[in-house]
């Protein structure tokens, strides 16, 4: 999960931690870093309900990527 800036990266962490979601907190791959500093990463089970926190906190991410194989895929 990629959100734009790094305050709006800390304020979901935030949010999953208080929901209860396991994530990491990580500096955004090269790939990403255009387009943001600290990206989120969470199993794709975890999703909906990550999506659902970040909504209702009003920390929804600015993109969602995959990564597959050497590249990232946008959900």
């Amino acid at each position: 999960m990629a959100f734009g800036s790094a305050h709006k990266a800390l304020k979901a962490e935030e949010l999953l931690k208080e929901a209860g979601i396991p994530m990491r907190l990580l500096p955004a791959p090269k790939a990403l870093a255009p387009y943001c500093d600290l990206v989120i990463s969470i199993k794709e089970d975890s999703l909906g309900p990550a999506a659902e926190a970040l909504k209702k906190g009003g920390a929804g991410p600015k993109t969602i990527y995959r990564k597959e194989g050497e590249g990232y895929v946008t959900v």
